[in-house]
Order: C-alpha cells, then structure tokens, then sequence
C-alpha cells in the first residue's frame, strides 16, 4: 500500500483532497476523536466537516470538489449551476439529500449545488458506489448527504462578512442554546455577486486568431438561507423530536453560453423545506431504537427569457410539492446481528404555468413511491468480521395525462407503474489492529424522471417506453489507521479500487431540428482507483491529500462513440493541502517571539485536474490544470475576531467544465468573523 501511494505521488506531483481532517474543511472516513462516521458500516464514506465554513468563502461544490471520488461539473463561477458527479455517475444518478430529505425531484434528478448554501451546514456525508439503509432513494452513483447544524452544548452567538473578487459579498448570523430539554438554532445566510469576471472568447472555433477577451455578463445573483430548529430531548426520556424549517430563495441572472452571452434571462427561486424528526429508544427486553419523520417541501422557479437568447422566448413558473414520511428500525438480536428495516413513502407534484401561452402549459404530473429496504450486520470472531446483506424493494408510479396542444405522434402521456430490487452486499473485516477491509457489491437503478417519460412541452419527447438505468457496482479497499509515534499525532490511508458497469443509459436522440427523444441506446464502464490520506504532525501541521484514476468508456451501440471517454469525468485528479497552526501554548519553534503571536493559521492548497473531454464525440478537449489555494487567518485579541485573508485559484488558470460556461481565474476574498470557532483550537487540538 506505501508503495502505491509513493508511485501515486510520484505520477502526479500533488494529491487529492480529503484526509480525515486536514485544512479545517474535509475530514474523511474512518473518523478520529469525535468526528461524525459514516452511517454505513461496510461502504466507501467521506465526512467533510464544515463547521468553519463561515470563517472563510467557500462553497459546498468546492468542499466536494475536493473528495477523493468526486468530480464537480461547473457551468460557471461562484453562485453558478454546479453538479455533483461520483465515480463517473452523472449528477442524475447521484442522490442528493437535504437533513435527510430527498432533494432530486421525479421532473429532473439533478440539483445545483450553488441552492444549497454551505454556512448553515454543519456536515456533508458522500457515500461513494452505495446507498446506506436510512435514505429512501437509491443512487447508482452514491449519496450526498448535507447535514444543517445542530445546537451545541455551548451557547453560541456568532456573525461573520466576506468580501472579495467580483463585487462578492457575504453575511452570516447564528444563535443557538440549549435549556434543560429544549434547544434552539437560528442561522441567516446571504450571498451574493455580480459574477463579472473576465474570459476569453474562442466564438468556438480552435483557431486563437478570433479569441477575444471579455466580461461575464448577466451573472449576477443574490441568495438567501434562513435555518431554524427547535429540538426536544429530555435527559432520560426515550423520545427526541427535532423541527426544522429552511428557508432559501434566490434572484439570478443566466448568463448562457460564453460565445453568446445572455443579457436579459433571469431566474428565480424559492425553496421551503420543514421536516419533523423523531428519535425513540423504547424500553423494551431486546435492543431496539427507531427514527423517523416527516417532511414537507416546496419549490418555485420563475424562468423568464423574453427575447429567445437561451433557446426561446420564454416566461414560465414551475412549481413542485413533495411529501414523505419514513421509518428505521434497528435492533440486536443475540450477540451476532444487528438487522435493521426501513420503510418510506413520498408523494411528488409538479405544475407548470406558461405565461407566454397558457393553453400550451402541461398538464400536472405527480410520482408516487415507496420504498422497502432490510439489512442485517452478522457479526463473527469476536465483532473482527462483519457480514452485511442487504435489500432494497422501491415501487414507483407516474401519472401524466399528456400535453392536449400537442401532436397526438407525440403527446406521450398515461400511468405507468415501475418496480426495482436491489440486492447487496457488504463485508467489513479487522485481521489487525488499525487495519480494514471493505468490500460491497450491489445492484442500483435510476427510474427515467417525468422529462424522459413524458417529455416537457418544449425540446424533449416523451418516451413511456423508457427502460431503468441499471448499474452493477462493485469496490474493494483497505483503511490503515496509523498509531501516534514520536511527531506524528495522528495518520491515516485509504485505497478503493471499484468497477461499475451500467445498462440501458438513456440518452437524448436527435429527432429533427431542435427536438429530442430520449431513448435507451448506450451503456458505459467505469473501474478506477481511489487514493486517500490524511496526517498530523506536532499538533501543528496538518496534511492530507488524495488521488482519484478513473476509466470511463462509452461501451454502448452507436459505433461513432463506442470506446469514447465520457464527458466531464476526468482520468486523473488529485489534491493536498497543508496548513500549519500556532497559538501560545503551541508556538512555533522560532524562539521566544513566536509565543507573542496571535493565534492564527496559513494553508495551502494545490488541485491537479487532468486533461478532459466535454462532449461524448470527445472533439473538444481542454487540456489539465493545476489550481493553487492559499490563505492566512489570524485571531485578533478583540474577544474572540479572527480576520481572513485569502486567494482562489492564484495562478490564474482559466478553463471550463461543461462546453461552453468559462470559469473565473483568480479571486481575492478577506472575512471577519465572531464566535464561529473552528472544528479544532488554533493549535490544531
């Protein structure tokens, strides 16, 4: 394993993210001291701590941008669509939740990472290739799971302003406490910018002759987030009830392609989530403790186009209510299992009003599903082997009546009822002390969405016909956690090696000029590698990096694209970072001087992306990049002030990730904040 890393080292001269805890962000499984470990007790699970999240800018693509397995898709700067991708999945087969709450909607799986607000979070759980047993909706690709904060034992009164490159400014405010059985938190965000960062305009042609240089227009946008949690727990009582409310709205422009720049399209967004949680320990001769809840979510898009410069003229509001309530049941029976049921249900609406044509708005669609899922953890040689089988039953059923001003050849539209299994299996075995194995198969499904079955009044044509996306997933790895000796306080490894073979991938087919059906025409492999590793050093100096080969191939039909890479998903990537911490009772070992200097920390951060291809004939190519972070933050002797400084992408690299968005080169951002400590001390205890 050492000698993998070395060469992994070697080869790519930096590597990527997530050691358990390195800088103040990312902490990667297995987790140390009283970091959150992964829900699942046999897959590949990341927690990134974001608790510091308001002493800096930082958003929640870049905190999973830098996870090993992870590849985040930008259609832009800050504020800008971003999309979540894990182990070559597109952002359509990675399940993203909110507390616990299922945020990809039946119309359209993928959700922007750019609405979900990363001050307010307090973790951020990816499982990579597996769905754990606690969430309702399985991912082919895996889960992301943000978790908002939590009271702490410790009042808290806190407030932080950023401001930076690109008029960027950014406000926090947080109260919390708990008194006898009752707790509370309040937190406010807002964000904004006017995103008008310079690019360079190829008019896509490779000629450099015709590039121009010129400012992102339109890109401006101004959000807000506002979280509240009102929690029960009483000291020995067998029920905890926590409710929560976000609140998150969004005003933006769409700027559109670089080669043609929209000024005028706008979109807007509002969000409301509430969700009851409910914990019981019963008293009860067998071991048991359940969890569940309830949820209600709402959301409005107003998108407004007047004149045609996205793809038409167009001024509609779509809006979407969801439901749901689930069930976890976990138990011990004897000494060796430890089974667990989940059940869940949730009820998705959606409706459309065209402002510009009210008589070609489509009709409302809902989906309906439940989901029934068993596992049991059997336990073997003294708890050293875990044996983890596992089932998943998810039930679905779609109601569209079809789009009455449409061609009747193409007015898909009807009920149709769709069901999945999927069975896996996981083993977990401790031959030694600090040393794990990990291992999982396991069979996942993406049901097509309500776009794909029945098309959107527009651009797509429904195809009822649609077959599930079927992905077969398998990984194999090791953990090493490192014993404290001499300067090392703590270490830790990790290597995955994973296969997925995935069926039947839906696509979009070209029908005529402007129109599109989606068919069932392709499939794709994707088997890589997953390097992760994390230290400290003299309670000082934290370092961690991680490293991510994957191989994915086009290995459908079409004979034009078979053996194509995909698109969007790097060969290579990697990151590190290193941060060196100081306080007065741990002072650099620069002499008598040092113990005066403020509390305070410096870090930094090298991202290396290798070459990639943005579009399935893989014609356009953007060559590799390597992207520096550096920052200082100190703690100002004014009650607890720490003051920021710090500096994105440094070396002005300047690229894209999807054809056609350009992302900004160098950013400048300074912070002061108050009462926001961090996950550890400034002398990194």
């Amino acid at each position: 394993m050492l000698a993998l890393v070395a060469a992994v080292t070697r080869a790519r001269a930096a590597d990527e993210p997530h050691g358990e805890t390195l800088g103040e962000v990312v902490v990667t499984a297995p987790p140390v001291e009283q970091e959150p470990a992964p829900r699942d007790p046999t897959a590949f699970g990341t927690v990134i701590d974001t608790r510091s999240a308001p002493t800096e800018v930082v958003t929640l693509d870049e905190a999973l941008a830098d996870t090993v397995g992870v590849q985040v898709r930008r259609f832009g700067g800050l504020g800008d669509l971003a999309t979540v991708s894990i182990r070559g999945f597109s952002a359509g087969q990675v399940q993203v939740y909110l507390d616990g709450v299922p945020l990809s909607r039946a119309d359209n799986e993928t959700v922007n990472l750019a609405d979900l607000p990363i001050d307010a979070v307090e973790r951020i759980e990816v499982y990579r290739g597996a769905t754990p047993l606690a969430f309702a909706q399985a991912g082919p690709g895996g889960v992301v799971n943000v978790v908002t904060r939590r009271p702490g034992a410790t009042p808290l009164t806190a407030a932080s302003a950023a401001y930076g490159s690109f008029t960027t400014r950014r406000v926090d405010a947080a109260r919390s406490e708990r008194r006898g059985p009752w707790e509370y938190l309040a937190f406010a965000h807002y964000l904004g910018s006017a995103g008008d960062f310079s690019f360079v305009n190829d008019h896509a042609t490779p000629d450099p002759a015709d590039d121009v240089t010129e400012r992102r227009l339109n890109n401006d946008f101004d959000l807000g987030d506002l979280t509240a949690r009102v929690g029960f727990r009483p000291g020995d009582g067998p029920l905890h009830a926590t409710l929560t409310s976000d609140t998150f709205v969004r005003a933006s422009g769409v700027p559109g392609l670089g080669v043609a720049q929209a000024r005028d399209a706008r979109l807007g967004t509002f969000r409301q989530l509430a969700h009851l949680d409910l914990d019981l320990v019963p008293r009860t001769p067998i071991p048991l403790e359940a969890s569940g809840g309830a949820y209600v979510l709402y959301e409005r898009q107003a998108f407004s186009d007047p004149r045609g410069e996205i793809f038409a003229a167009t001024d509609r509001v779509d809006r979407s209510t969801a439901t749901g309530a689930q069930l976890l049941l976990r138990g011990a029976l004897g000494a060796h299992h430890l089974p667990g049921l989940f059940l869940a249900a949730g009820h998705e609406g959606f409706a459309t009003d065209d402002r510009l044509e009210p008589a070609a708005s489509p009709p409302d669609r809902t989906r309906l599903r439940a989901t029934v899922a068993a596992e049991d953890e059997i336990l073997a040689l003294g708890e050293r082997l875990a044996i983890v089988p596992g089932v998943r039953w998810e039930v679905f059923r779609d109601d569209f009546p079809g789009t009455p001003g449409l061609p009747v050849a193409i007015r898909a539209g009807g009920v149709r009822v769709e069901d999945f299994v999927s069975p896996r299996l996981g083993v977990r075995a401790t031959p030694l002390p600090g040393v794990t194995l990990l291992g999982n198969l396991g069979r996942y499904a993406r049901v097509p969405n309500l776009n794909e079955l029945f098309g959107d009044s527009g651009a797509i044509i429904g195809n009822p016909t649609l077959r599930p996306e079927v992905a077969f997933n398998r990984d194999v790895g090791v953990r090493l956690a490192l014993p404290a000796r001499g300067p090392l306080a703590r270490a830790g490894l990790e290597y995955a090696y994973f296969d997925t073979r995935i069926d039947d991938l839906i696509v979009l087919v070209q029908q005529s000029q402007g129109i599109v059906r989606p068919d069932n025409v392709t499939a794709a492999s994707v088997r890589g590698h997953e390097v992760a590793a994390r230290a400290r050093l003299w309670s000082r100096v934290g370092l961690a990096a991680n490293y991510t080969h994957q191989d994915a191939r086009d290995d459908g039909d079409v004979r034009v694209l078979h053996g194509n890479r995909l698109p969007g998903r790097p060969a290579d990537e990697a990151f590190a970072q290193v941060d060196l911490a100081w306080a007065p009772d741990r002072p650099l070992p620069l002499g008598a001087p040092a113990a005066r200097l403020w509390p305070g920390r410096v870090f930094y951060q090298a991202s290396v992306i290798g070459p990639n291809f943005l579009d399935r004939a893989n014609e356009r190519r953007v060559p590799s990049r390597l992207l520096h972070d550096v920052g200082v933050e100190v703690r100002l002797p004014l009650g607890g002030v720490r003051v920021g400084l710090e500096v994105k992408n440094a070396g002005d690299d300047r690229t894209q990730d999807v054809l056609g968005f350009p992302l900004p080169g160098r950013a400048v951002f300074a912070t002061v904040s108050w009462g926001f400590a961090r996950e550890r001390d400034d002398a990194g205890h």
